[in-house]
């Protein structure tokens, strides 16, 4: 894939107000914005990567000759009206590949980027993506109409990942018109059917950009709008300050990630770290300073500072600014929800993964209306309760499963209170019984508050979890369900539990209903690490 850059313009507002490089060499976190793009685009893959620029830039022309890059780098020299015919002029070298186009003081986040370049790579069916952005800050936008993402019932779109459906575009507008929400974000996806209509455009007289995309809509052109959260433009002095500290919102932030301990790991060790590892490269990103460290170091750590200085002034010591933790030792979560108590955020809360112990979690889930299998709970040393149908579950109800024997498949009565009897005799002092439901096990991880929500069948793609009980549902049939409601429900229950990093299990009925059997805070996210992370990155600026 090929990708190109429009730098040929004046940049005259900013030299009126001071900025003495030509624009495509104002540093932007300390790197000139030719610059970044041009490592962003390598990053994606490009193939070959084509810049214009006009004939008075010599010195942007002469910093482009002496870059170095791993694929080969085109300069077109030529001074040009109009975006769209720096566009024409490049169109020669962007044949034959499908290609991105953007303007030299286009800024976004590069992870947002590259999900969004991974999407057009993968979607053969479109010739065309045009990034957009519900971030109004241009002196004149362009708005995107796009069509209605919504069913019959009014519920948006996913796609079979659980995320939102791209919009396929309708129109581009001068002014705001009807439901419009969205603008362009000056970064194009396109294949060669757009280059014909360029020609076309060139030769009907037209000029700008804008018009060109209004084209590519009247010849029929199949377009997608891809929303990215903030897209920003350099017009002005002031935007370069804004332009960095959106870029790097967590610039002078010390974050510290509290690993899971291995022995709450089971199977899934490696996993577990990976994500870690995962979210501490985007917050990195994203400006802070990030180190991660095992729960038992943690909790070593925290009771040096506070023989030395008292807990009051233990997290001033420090110097950190937030934790994210995947941690589930009664001490480090003790130390957790000291700190959240000073006010520090932590993601997840220890409150939130306390209530995830079982026995909570279901008493919670049942008094606030979450769907759910019918469960009964069981004190320490109790008898099997008789009003529960079989097939059913027996679940540890007084922690998260740690081995295959907390959570076990009984087909009788017999079978049931033999099991108690042996939870009982290994100290264990709740059970959670729920019946079984038959129909297509689901599992499924988001995070609260954003747009990610991911799902899949374990039967179909070959996952095992870590104790592999997805077998006894069998093969998934593929029964309808919405999706939305899906992520709806489990946000909620997210939002109920203080846990907004998480995962769980669903089974999907023959008629669509759907109920949560499992919820278990911060997931390995195996099948959507890096998606996945991400959002975690966002959700912590959230915060």
């Amino acid at each position: 894939m090929r990708f190109a850059v429009i730098a040929a313009g004046e940049g005259s507002r900013l030299a009126q107000e001071g900025v003495e490089q030509p624009k495509p060499l104002v540093p932007v976190c300390g790197e000139p914005m030719i610059e970044r793009l041009l490592r962003i685009f390598v990053d994606c893959g490009a193939t070959e990567i084509v810049v214009i620029v006009n004939e008075w830039s010599t010195a942007v022309r002469e910093h482009l000759e002496q870059m170095k890059l791993p694929v080969p780098l085109r300069l077109v020299v030529k001074t040009t009206p109009s975006s769209m015919h720096s566009l024409h002029a490049l169109s020669p070298y962007l044949r034959g590949e499908r290609f991105c186009l953007t303007t030299v003081d286009t800024i976004f986040r590069e992870e947002e980027f590259k999900k969004y370049i991974r999407h057009f790579q993968e979607a053969k069916d479109i010739d065309g993506c045009m990034a957009v952005t519900p971030y109004v800050d241009d002196e004149k936008p362009l708005w995107v109409g796009v069509e209605k993402q919504e069913d019959a019932e009014g519920a948006s779109l996913l796609d079979k990942q659980g995320s939102h459906k791209k919009p396929r575009i309708t129109g581009f507008h001068d002014r705001q018109e009807g439901d419009d929400h969205l603008i362009s974000g000056g970064i194009y996806c396109l294949s060669d059917k757009a280059l014909d209509v360029l020609d076309h455009c060139m030769e009907q007289g037209m000029s700008r950009m804008r018009n060109f995309q209004r084209q590519l809509v009247v010849e029929g052109l199949k377009l997608e709008a891809y929303p990215i959260n903030k897209i920003l433009d350099v017009d002005h002095k002031e935007d370069i300050a804004k332009a960095e500290a959106f870029i790097h919102p967590l610039e002078g932030k010390t974050l510290v990630g509290v690993c899971r301990g291995n022995e709450f790991s089971p199977n899934c060790v490696d996993n577990d770290a990976a994500i870690m590892n995962a979210v501490k490269q985007q917050l990195e990103a994203l400006g802070a300073k990030v180190m991660l460290m095992c729960e038992k170091e943690f909790c070593r750590k925290a009771a040096v500072l506070e023989r030395a200085y008292g807990w009051p002034r233990c997290r001033v010591t420090v110097g950190v600014d937030g934790f994210f933790s995947m941690a589930r030792s009664k001490q480090a979560l003790d130390i957790l929800g000291r700190i959240e108590e000073e006010g520090v955020l932590v993601v997840n809360s220890s409150l939130g993964v306390n209530r995830c112990i079982r026995r909570i979690m279901t008493e919670r889930f049942i008094a606030g209306g979450i769907a759910t299998p019918e469960s009964r709970i069981i004190g320490r040393n109790g008898e099997m309760v008789k009003d529960i149908h079989y097939p059913c579950w027996l679940k540890r109800g007084d922690g998260c499963a740690q081995q295959k024997e907390d959570t076990c498949y009984v087909q009788n009565e017999q079978e049931a209170e033999a099991l108690l009897k042996e939870f009982w005799l290994r100290g264990i002092t709740s059970v959670v019984v729920n019946e079984h439901l038959k129909g297509d096990l689901i599992k499924f991880y988001g995070v609260s508050g954003t747009d990610f929500f991911y799902w899949f069948y374990p039967s179909k793609c070959g996952h095992r979890s870590k104790f592999g009980l997805e077998v006894i549902n069998g093969e998934a049939q593929g029964f309808a369900f919405d999706a939305e409601v899906l992520k709806a429900e489990a946000d909620k229950a997210a939002d109920m539990l203080n846990v907004p990093v998480y995962g769980g299990d669903c089974v999907v009925s023959e008629d669509g209903s759907i109920r949560i059997i499992d919820f278990n805070d911060w997931p390995s996210f195996a099948p959507c690490r890096d998606e996945a992370a991400f959002y975690i990155a966002t959700k912590m600026i959230q915060e």
